[in-house]
């Protein structure tokens, strides 16, 4: 069963997803869910990987994978389509999400919404999905990431899509730089101007 008061943090990773890529993978383990973005960078794409502790979501979490060796669920889905269930649970008083045998492979979201009277409304979403072979997991590992020389807390992304907003009428090219010392810039420059936001103290 899904807890209320993380409901926004996760509308807002799956809405990212969304916007980067039609299609994701949802990793699920006895611990952990997964929102992965398979490496694309060398066809010119992103790639992503999420890792988002089920503790921290559900107050209700079960699940039996393949095998106990291989206890995890690997399933392609549509980012798109968990945002739409997931914008009808705004006020929801619970939310269950399961694994269903339909037609397809579902991933169904049962959202039970107050009504006027004391009876609740139950509205069910059944989300196709197509569940990942064993064979093919390999592909969805974590990348190797290499070893990075500054580390930084980054300011607040509504902020920084505010400033990248504008900057983006100057110019098609953002440089962004940041040092040891908590210092970040985000900088355009054309032959006419050149604009250049400051951040300190991100550490």
């Amino acid at each position: 069963m899904f807890m209320k008061h993380f409901f926004f943090f996760v509308l807002d990773v799956v809405n990212t997803i969304n916007k980067l890529l039609k299609k994701c993978t949802l990793r699920l383990t006895p611990d952990k869910l997964y929102f992965i973005l398979p490496d694309q960078v060398s066809n010119g794409g992103v790639s992503m990987w999420c890792e988002l502790k089920q503790a921290n979501f559900f107050d209700e979490y079960q699940m039996d994978g393949v095998s106990s060796e291989h206890n995890e669920i690997y399933m392609e889905i549509i980012a798109e389509n968990i945002v739409r269930a997931l914008k009808s649970a705004h006020n929801a008083k619970s939310m269950k999400i399961k694994l269903t045998k339909k037609q397809t492979p579902c991933l169904t979201v049962e959202i039970e919404l107050p009504s006027i009277n004391s009876s609740s409304r139950l509205v069910t979403h059944d989300i196709p999905v197509s569940v990942i072979p064993r064979r093919l997991w390999d592909e969805y590992q974590e990348p190797t990431m290499p070893e990075f020389h500054v580390s930084i807390c980054m300011p607040p992304l509504k902020t920084l899509k505010n400033i990248a907003e504008r900057m983006k009428n100057l110019s098609t090219y953002l440089t962004l730089s940041a040092n040891q010392e908590g210092d970040m810039v985000m900088k355009v420059e054309t032959e006419l101007v050149t604009v250049a936001t400051r951040f300190s103290k991100l550490i």
